[in-house]
């Protein structure tokens, strides 16, 4: 019914005739430009809009603090260009007017190298990797198969494979528990909702469900597959740099609905100073009632809340202070009424999980000098999880029984993860004589306590050939207290700084640094050294090369699952060597080979103890080709292509083999038209190589007789075959409409439209021996948003 309602309410704001809209009212856009070098502001800046429908031009420079204004524009989409000499100039072929708003669009311009440069849409930062990505707000929350989620909006960026629905993502191989988050520059792990900690392996192993982010809060996305600065450490396989969004000039309001519940928010002035502004974001989402709405009632109530609030406040011309809070939480019940409406009684685990993430940052941003800029961040960020598992016995009663009537056994394994992170970075950056020189110091208190608590011996009945047991011949394992029962509990320091130069001469840029950290929790010195180079030997012709040592920070988990686990950073060799070509003034073709050299690594040794140790080596090597341009104004295309080869060596004595997340092949193909200033469609096809498979023998009756029937998979060798690749097709509409002073947009997202065959994950029934793959269907996503500006 929801779906319905939604659909017909969409299809009735489209429908509405043109005449009963005419005349709406007009918009503002403000313009602000800063060096990127020294985020000084930029006068005498060129800005020449030109209205997409009417083709009609207007051209203004910034003032002296970097600023202009320009309004009374009819809503609907221009195109952008950013000039000064001296600079590389920047091009944005749409950015949307919003009737009786005043939207703030700010721009970067590095120093030119060579004469005759644009820049199509943003520049990323001078001092990420050579092959970094960037997404502004528009192209986060329209993005075909994004749905309501702009981690999602980030499919089809280069190494990146996103294998589903859900917000989680691989990177070269690597897995989603890999990727190096940042909000606002503040380090933040905790940005997707349902991180299952317990429950199927492809929950535990997925990293997550959804963001934390509602479509519209998210103000820029900054995304690296490899060979990043010195400034950041903890994870390699990817940096994603997400960017908060400030308030507009002008004061909006703003609600979205959602199938699974709304969102509603203020964006606007905030008050204490002339240029002071907030953002201000709040939702709730009840999956349960939306999974009794499509009938699929076995998945459980997964239910979210989300508080989001940026302020920015300038105290003078050289200083900005910014607030940033962040509260979420979540809970995921699942019991035997879930259990009940399986098939065949597939999935009987009863599941209770509860967690609270905050993150409450305060940023200090001076300018000093001429060309200094000194940035101090303090936070606090502290994460409580509380997770249940027990199991429910539907086989033991007479078939037909109601739910009620299952025996049960609840909360057989808790683990519980607290944790709380209070720290200060403090970075300086300058132009100096040689390029541009940055250096930073960061410190973090770490405070964990974590336990696991098994309430009395557990039968598993998926296990590896190795997992002790007390008889070769007993085909399952059985979690004890004695070996599972762990706790947690330290309060460390971490220190870490870092040197980065940037030196620039003629057509080249040689960037070197090097990172220093002390890990208090491993109890580790570490040196990180990172260096790339770019040269361009003319206008349209780009060549790079990156190198650099990356450590990686244990999981907790794995440092609490034993007292044994005393673990250390894995070490990761990162080259790469890539070319970037402009065919013409529309066309680019990027193309990377990488290598990487993996050591130390964690490798779990007996899953029925919980031990984990570094042993593991192994090799990622590939290449990414990204092909992006614009047919024609309003219509732009993307491709890529991804090769993958990770191979990783656990000890076991099986040798090398692929690494988990090891996609060999991924590929997408992107279109996305502009039709008018109201329509805009989008579809996205891509194709994936399946997952690492393993070796497995499936042995029946496993408890003897005179007990229940059960079945037991044992794993015999690891990741040895290749599940079957996949295609998915997703498509969008939007729609964008005022009526009177309320602007609406309405979209929607179908992901998988042609229900193929999606996803590589399968479960094992032990009750009757077979390996369950998840059905695919067409999900389509709806969506309703309603802004009213004043």
């Amino acid at each position: 019914m929801k779906w319905a309602s939604g659909l017909t309410l969409s299809t009735l704001l489209m429908g509405v005739p043109v005449p009963t809209h005419a005349a709406e009212a007009p918009g503002a856009l403000t313009f602000v430009v800063r060096d990127q070098a020294t985020d000084r502001s930029l006068a005498a800046v060129q800005i020449t809009i030109t209205e997409r429908e009417t083709n009609v031009t207007r051209s203004v420079e910034t003032d002296a603090q970097g600023r202009i204004v320009i309004d009374e524009l009819d809503p609907g989409l221009y195109s952008v260009s950013v000039r000064k000499p001296g600079f590389t100039s920047l091009y944005e072929p749409s950015v949307r007017v919003v009737t009786r708003k005043n939207s703030r669009i700010e721009f970067e311009l590095g120093t030119a190298v060579l004469d005759e440069v644009v820049v199509q849409a943003r520049a990323t930062d001078a001092f990420a990797s050579p092959s970094s990505a960037y997404l502004d707000r528009d192209a986060l929350r329209s993005a075909v198969g994004g749905g309501a989620d702009p981690l999602l909006s980030l499919d089809g960026l280069p190494g990146l494979a996103s294998a589903s629905e859900f917000a989680s993502f691989s990177v070269r191989g690597r897995g989603p528990r890999d990727n190096l988050l940042f909000v606002d520059e503040f380090p933040f792990d905790k940005a997707v909702h349902f991180d299952a900690t317990l429950g199927e392996d492809e929950d535990v192993g997925g990293g997550g469900r959804f963001s934390i982010f509602a479509p519209n809060v998210i103000g820029g996305a900054e995304f690296s597959p490899g060979g990043w600065g010195p400034a950041y450490g903890g994870r390699a396989a990817s940096l994603l740099k997400l960017e908060v969004a400030e308030g507009s000039p002008s004061p909006s309001a703003s609600l979205r609905l959602d199938l699974a519940g709304n969102e509603v928010g203020y964006d606007g002035p905030l008050g204490l100073t002339d240029d002071s502004t907030v953002l201000f974001s709040a939702r709730r989402l009840d999956f349960g009632d939306f999974f009794e709405d499509i009938e699929e009632l076995d998945i459980g109530d997964p239910v979210l809340r989300d508080v989001i609030v940026k302020s920015v406040t300038p105290i003078d011309e050289n200083n900005t202070i910014e607030v940033l809070l962040i509260d979420t939480h979540e809970t995921y019940t699942r019991d035997v009424t879930h259990v009940f409406a399986s098939n065949n009684f597939e999935d009987a685990s009863l599941l209770d999980f509860e967690q609270d993430s905050d993150l409450y940052g305060l940023t200090w941003r001076a300018l000093i000098g001429e060309d200094a800029v000194w940035t101090n961040k303090v936070y606090n960020r502290s994460s409580d999880k509380i997770s249940s598992e027990g199991e429910s016995f539907p086989d033991l009663v007479p078939a037909g029984s109601p739910a009620s009537s299952f025996p049960v056994r609840e909360d057989i394994l808790t683990i519980t993860e607290d944790e709380t992170e209070t720290g200060w970075r403090s970075d300086v950056g300058t132009v100096n004589r040689w390029g541009v020189f940055s250096a930073g110091l960061q410190v973090t208190q770490i405070d964990l306590n974590y336990s696991t608590v098994l309430d009395g011996d557990w039968i598993r009945f998926v296990y590896d050939d190795d997992d002790v047991r007390p008889d070769p011949e007993q085909h399952y394992i059985v979690l004890t207290p004695a070996n599972i029962n762990a706790s947690l509990r330290r309060k460390e320091t971490s220190y870490a700084g870092y040197v980065d130069q940037v030196f620039r001469r003629a057509q080249w840029d040689v960037r070197t640094g090097l990172r220093l950290e002390r890990d208090g929790l491993t109890d580790e010195s570490l040196a990180s050294p990172r260096f790339s180079v770019t040269w361009r030997p003319n206008t349209r012709t780009r060549y790079f090369a990156t190198a650099g040592l990356f450590h990686q920070s244990p999981r907790f988990l794995d440092l609490a699952a034993n007292a044994t686990n005393a673990l250390e950073n894995e070490e990761i060799t990162h080259t790469s060597v890539g070319v970037e070509y402009l065919v013409n003034d529309s066309w680019s073709v990027l193309t990377e080979a990488y290598r990487q050299d993996l050591a130390n690594l964690v490798v779990d040794l007996d899953r029925a103890s919980g031990t984990f140790a570094n042993i593991g080596d192994g090799t990622s090597q590939g290449v990414d080709v990204v092909v992006k341009g614009t047919i024609r104004e309003g219509l732009y295309a993307t491709a890529t292509y991804s090769y993958n080869d990770a191979d990783v060596d656990r000890k076991d004595g099986r040798g090398a083999v692929a690494d988990d997340f090891s996609r060999e092949h991924v590929a997408t193909l992107g279109l996305t038209w502009e039709i008018t200033d109201r329509w805009k469609v989008a579809g996205r096809y891509k194709y994936l190589s399946g997952r690492p498979e393993d070796a497995f023998v499936i042995h029946s009756e496993v408890l003897g007789p005179g007990q229940p029937l059960r079945y037991s998979r044992e794993t015999t060798e690891r990741n040895v075959g290749r599940k079957a690749g996949y295609g998915v097709l997703n498509a969008r509409v939007d729609y964008r409409r005022a009526f009177g002073p309320v602007d609406v947009t309405a979209f929607l997202d179908v992901i998988n439209v042609t229900s193929a065959s999606s996803t590589d994950d399968t479960e094992f029934d032990y009750r009757r021996g077979v390996d369950v793959k998840d059905d695919s269907e067409a999900e389509p996503l709806i969506g309703l948003r309603l802004d009213y500006a004043w």
